[in-house]
């Protein structure tokens, strides 16, 4: 690991835990997540110049819509930022959309799906589902291919952008391009073996993830449901062609690497790439080490050929 990653880590350890946050302060350690982020941004990242920004509402969805040009029939990723279900927003990942609309020569749409504790399992699900059959319905008005659209997202956005693979497989109309799914929460066990050996000391922890599971999804008996946890579907084949990306030190790890190995088996077009020397979150700070923009060059490529 890094030197710069070895600092940032020794200064989050003293921050607040997010699994000590009571709900009731909910609104306000959103507003200092969102300020550590920019912070974040502002030391191991650079904002790319992108032509073309717009917000806008879709069925009633906040969206933000990235273009470098108004040419129509352009391929689009729709995004959907981590957090947790519980945190952040299309502020918080601007610095991502942007690099993956400048990369890409795409359309990006980046979307402010609905958080707990206000909203709970599946509002997000709902909300990420609802935007992609918005996309597809007005493809044209947004210049974009209705046959070119790519679900993408990090973390809690990671198992959106899965679960949206799965809802649209056998949609009669929409057929997903492809999916991007960055280090993806996908399993309601919670006790893989990259869990229990990396529960704390690496940005996300073990009881942070426990406390966004029990604040999203309260009901026990939905925590295995493959609507909440897409590594539990029993089918995973005729899926959109995907793209998986991990991180060495992310207690996530394993299980990102589980739904992979479920999508090659099934005959999925799947790449896996596990990043050595990061962690969970990297994408939104990758210039913390020298091969954190290796994920975005990464998807490019994987792009190009899909």
């Amino acid at each position: 690991m890094e030197w710069k990653l070895k600092s940032l880590l020794w200064i989050i350890k003293y921050l607040k835990p997010v699994a000590e946050v009571d709900i009731s302060q909910i609104q306000e350690q959103r507003a200092k997540n969102i300020e550590v982020s920019r912070l974040g941004q502002f030391l191991f990242d650079k904002k790319e110049n992108v032509s073309l920004i717009e917000n806008q509402m879709f069925s009633g969805i906040p969206v933000r819509i990235y273009r470098n040009s108004n040419a129509k029939g352009q391929r689009v990723i729709i995004y959907f930022h981590g957090g947790g279900f519980c945190f952040y927003n299309i502020d918080s990942h601007d610095y991502v959309t942007r690099r993956l609309c400048k990369m890409n020569q795409c359309t990006v749409i980046s979307v402010d799906y609905r958080l707990a504790p206000e909203h709970t399992f599946p509002s997000a699900q709902e909300d990420a589902f609802k935007i992609v059959e918005f996309v597809y319905h007005h493809a044209d008005e947004l210049k974009v291919d209705a046959h070119q659209i790519i679900v993408a997202g990090d973390s809690a956005g990671g198992t959106l952008s899965a679960c949206a693979a799965h809802h649209f497989k056998n949609h009669d109309n929409i057929k997903l391009a492809a999916q991007i799914l960055i280090y993806p929460w996908v399993d309601g066990r919670v006790n893989s073996k990259s869990i229990q050996q990396l529960k704390e000391g690496y940005m996300l922890t073990k009881s942070s993830i426990l406390w966004f599971q029990k604040t999203y999804v309260p009901r026990i008996e939905d925590r295995l449901n493959p609507l909440a946890a897409p590594l539990h579907h029993t089918d995973f084949s005729d899926l959109a062609p995907a793209f998986v990306a991990t991180a060495e030190f992310d207690p996530l790890r394993d299980e990102g690497k589980e739904y992979a190995d479920h999508l090659i088996q099934a005959g999925v077009n799947t790449k896996y790439v596990n990043y050595e020397g990061l962690i969970h979150g990297f994408a939104n700070i990758p210039l913390v080490a020298s091969n954190g923009l290796d994920l975005f060059r990464d998807i490019k490529s994987f792009l190009d050929k899909v």
